[in-house]
């Protein structure tokens, strides 16, 4: 019989080789190593952890819970599992659960200014951007002057459409962090700006002094958008290429990987794959998509305003679904085949739970992201009671919107207009595709 000290011997080494196997990129490795010396016992916070790692990688998202779960119960007070929980359930889509926890955490008498702002992060992850407000303005009252609560503080109240509090907020960052891009570019989209009153001197004096950092191209973006409110286009135009190149320079990106990967999800999801796959009975979703700026926003709000339709804003959830359901893949390519091998019935009971759990009062919910035009084939077999609406804009109205706009994340081909022409190219391709193959599923909104 194997003694307690063989035995945490014995899971030490199973977990330095987890450790190893995840670097390796073996995470189905690392898993099996970790369950298998698991098996003896209730292990330790480490062992979990690790092992919840690894499940991300395959996006075993429940069994990530599960062992992040086991790892905040072996040390509740430990930061790292706490976070790796909180992630686990964003992930899984478990949204009233990551709320409760986050509220919980924040219940701790000693919690301070930094725990304050990686729970709020969470919060905004989840689109409780109230609760991200509260716990951000907690730790600034508490005396945590530091520039970047207080931008994260201006990102919670922008949502909330608390512009007043975000300006306020935003110029105390520049006042201590002249220099940071993000806040002088979130400044200048506040309001639209006036010859009597803007910051183009400021912006002037600060982009020589910005050269090699790594946000500077924001300082352009700004820039660009002041001068488009006065109507000094040709010179809002330089700042926008000057900010573009900077931005498109930082960036390791391919559109051509972007096209191939549509032209895959053409050839594979035909009639005779629709023809042959089984249908989730499900709620009946709305579902927005298009490209980024064509108008999806609008057409969101013209829908929510509806007192039976809730939007949920653009999510990720169907993309987690379609992964989660799917077994581990390694690249686009086959997670592109792998999607087209699960029943479409699992993608859509997936995604409607996730549904519920962001909406459990049973309005209709409405989706709005913009992407989710890549797996329409897949949305309209899985949710056969969805409605699907396709956002169209003249072309060259949107390649310029995108053109002009810095995303916080996502959208990397919107930097360069050669790059943002092939996209839309590539998509145009993709939505003749779904039509012939979906017809009237799809209601075209111009």
């Amino acid at each position: 019989m194997m003694t307690s000290l063989e035995r945490d011997d014995k899971l030490a080494a199973a977990t330095q080789t987890a450790m190893r196997l995840l670097e390796e990129g073996s995470p189905q490795d690392a898993t099996e190593t970790l369950v298998r010396a698991l098996h003896d016992g209730e292990g330790d916070r480490v062992a979990w952890v690790v092992l919840a790692r690894a499940q991300q990688r395959l996006s075993d998202f429940a069994g990530m819970v599960e062992s992040a779960v086991a790892a905040r119960k072996l040390a509740p007070e430990d930061m790292i599992a706490q976070n790796v929980e909180l992630e686990a359930l964003v992930l899984r889509g478990d949204i009233p659960a990551a709320r409760s926890r986050i509220v919980e955490l924040t219940e701790k008498p000693d919690v301070g200014a930094a725990r304050l702002d990686e729970l709020a992060q969470s919060a905004t992850q989840i689109g409780d951007f109230a609760l991200a407000e509260k716990l951000l303005q907690r730790a600034c009252d508490a005396g945590a002057d530091d520039a970047r609560l207080r931008f994260n503080l201006a990102a919670a109240q922008v949502a909330l459409g608390k512009f007043d509090a975000a300006q306020e907020n935003l110029l105390a960052v520049t006042r201590s962090a002249s220099l940071d891009g993000e806040a002088r570019y979130n400044l200048s989209t506040l309001r639209t700006q006036a010859p009597e009153r803007n910051n183009l001197s400021d912006l002037a004096s600060l982009i020589p002094r910005a050269a090699g950092r790594r946000d500077a191209f924001a300082l352009h973006f700004a820039r660009a958008k002041e001068l488009e409110d006065l109507a000094r286009h040709r010179e809002s135009l330089t700042a926008l290429q000057q900010g573009n190149a900077l931005r498109r320079a930082a960036m390791r990106y391919r559109v051509e990987d972007d096209a191939h990967t549509m032209t895959r999800i053409a050839e594979t999801f035909r009639r005779d794959w629709s023809d042959k796959a089984e249908v989730h009975a499900s709620a009946a979703p709305i579902l927005v998509v298009g490209m980024p700026r064509s108008g999806t926003t609008l057409v969101d709000r013209i829908l929510s305003s509806h007192p039976d339709v809730a939007s949920v804003g653009e999510v990720n959830d169907l993309a987690l679904a379609i992964m989660e359901e799917a077994p581990p893949v390694g690249s686009k390519d086959e997670l592109v085949a792998a999607a087209a091998q699960v029943p479409p019935a699992r993608i859509g009971a997936n995604y409607t739970r996730r549904m519920r759990w962001r909406v459990p009062s049973g309005e209709r919910t409405l989706d709005k992201t913009p992407l989710n035009f890549l797996y329409l084939g897949v949305i309209a077999k899985a949710l056969p009671d969805a409605t699907l609406v396709h956002v169209r804009r003249d072309p060259m109205d949107i390649a310029f919107a995108v053109y002009k706009t810095l995303f916080r994340m996502g959208y990397p081909f919107a930097y360069s207009l050669d790059d943002i022409g092939d996209y839309m190219i590539a998509k145009h391709r993709l939505m003749t595709h779904w039509h012939e193959q979906l017809g009237e599923r799809i209601v075209h909104v111009d």
